[in-house]
């Protein structure tokens, strides 16, 4: 059977493999004073300090920090020293932009749950270019010790005979309890803007061009007029950059530019572009763009509302099915060709917990019932377009015990980790066997899994 001790051993496993600074508030806030090397790993130490700010974390959460935490802690420590440990040996690396985007991704979380930037340097009393640099070797180390778990389990698979095995070894009571799910679809409808705003946007970025030609910074208007979130507040500078990373009609244009040459106006799903080629080197380039897009005016809004409600109102008679409507209507390219379906990005499935769902699609999923469509309603996205959308929801299913023939994902999910977590295993006790690990005497009571 798998006890209890099992399952606590690999969530412990894989805790090390969350990615660093998920508790970067507390961590960054913290004033840690205590000095000295707690381990070395190869040619990683392990300070004292290290430990302290991970145990803050736990007490930041308002857990109790006691001997057997604080040993899983640095447990926990040292398998991220030995993963380094093996990215060194393996010459396994990320590229400085990827590190880079995952601090921008972040930071615009922190951003948005805070609600701006000065309110954000205010909470750190950092300016953000500060939080950036300290954040910098953290979620570097977090992203190459993904990647060598990767490495490690990528050849991992599970049969579904196995999987079988794996359910059948769960104790009858300690079968999880799985949430209500959903399943919901989606029609979305972006106005388009009328010929005068974009004609005033490709007036407005002419100027701009002829500003940068006349001897004007590229970056300093970038930063002023610019919409794009990623790279305005850098000048507009994306680094590195090879084909594959944006879209089709950006590359074309910015892979036909010789240095320092700037675009023509051009057009992309995004809005209005102009490119400037900073430097190329083989396959990479750096480049910096200004992106604007037309605005659109309530009359543009409430024509994309009306025209849902006539796709509505055709699905509701019968005229044709939502798949199809959502083929024939949808603007959102990710779902409008199966039909409509949400993705839960946690699971890769259609189902969500409600609570997975964003509170503004939750209200109105919460009261309809399967088969029902909700009328339009108004958002504003992500990347500041506005829309109307309406829902259809496709199944929910109540709360229950997990069984297997409903929550066969779940249960192939639970089997894989599981038989990920056994070749990490027996990786670590392979590497101990040739790694240089030294301990420093105050730790050497812990109770550890493995042979450190």
């Amino acid at each position: 059977m798998l006890g209890s001790q099992n399952n606590l051993r690999s969530i412990n496993m894989r805790r090390i493999f969350v990615i660093a600074f998920l508790m970067m508030t507390q961590v960054m806030s913290a004033q840690v004073t205590v000095e000295g090397i707690a381990a070395v790993v190869g040619n990683n130490i392990i300070l004292k300090s290290d430990i302290e700010q991970q145990l803050l974390q736990y007490q930041a959460q308002g857990l109790e920090v006691d001997s057997d935490v604080r040993a899983q802690v640095f447990e926990d420590l040292l398998f991220q020293k030995l993963m380094l440990h093996k990215a060194e040996l393996d010459s396994i690396e990320v590229t400085e932009n990827e590190v880079i985007n995952e601090i921008d991704s972040r930071l615009n979380n922190f951003i948005t749950q805070l609600g701006g930037e000065e309110q954000l340097e205010q909470y750190f009393d950092k300016k953000i270019y500060e939080v950036k640099e300290e954040m910098y070797e953290p979620i570097e180390q977090s992203l190459i010790i993904q990647r060598v778990r990767h490495d490690i389990t990528s050849s991992v698979d599970v049969t579904p005979a196995e999987v079988k095995v794996h359910f059948v070894t769960f104790d009858v009571d300690s079968l999880p309890k799985i949430n209500e799910t959903v399943e919901v679809a989606q029609i979305l409808k972006l106005p388009p803007p009328s010929v005068a705003a974009i004609k005033e946007v490709n007036n407005k970025l002419e100027k701009l061009k002829k500003r940068i030609l006349k001897g004007e910074s590229f970056a300093t208007l970038a930063i002023l007029y610019s919409e794009d979130p990623g790279s305005s507040r850098n000048g507009g500078l994306y680094t590195g950059i090879k084909r594959g990373v944006f879209v089709k009609e950006f590359e074309a244009v910015m892979f036909s530019l010789e240095e320092s040459e700037i675009s023509e106006v051009f057009e992309t799903e995004y809005g209005y572009h102009i490119v400037q080629m900073k430097e190329r080197r083989g396959d990479e380039v750096d480049v910096r763009h200004i992106l604007m897009s037309p605005k659109i005016s309530p009359i543009d809004l409430n024509n994309a509302k009306d025209i849902l409600s006539a796709v509505r109102d055709s699905v509701l008679d019968a005229n044709l099915t939502f798949e199809t409507a959502t083929t024939r209507h949808s603007d959102d390219k990710m779902t409008k060709f199966n039909g409509g379906k949400l993705i839960n990005m946690n699971t890769g499935t259609s189902s969500f917990e409600l609570h997975e769902l964003e509170n503004a699609i939750k209200v109105v999923v919460d009261v309809l019932e399967v088969g029902e469509i909700s009328e339009p309603g108004y958002v504003k996205m992500e990347n500041g377009k506005e829309a109307y959308r309406v829902f259809m929801l496709l199944n929910r299913m109540e709360a229950h015990i997990a069984n297997f023939k409903d929550d066969y994902k779940m249960i192939r999910d639970l089997a894989l980790d599981h038989k990920k977590d056994e070749v990490i295993s027996a990786w670590i006790n392979s590497s101990l066997l040739k790694t240089y690990v030294r301990i420093d005497d105050e730790y050497k009571s812990n109770s550890f899994q493995y042979n450190w």
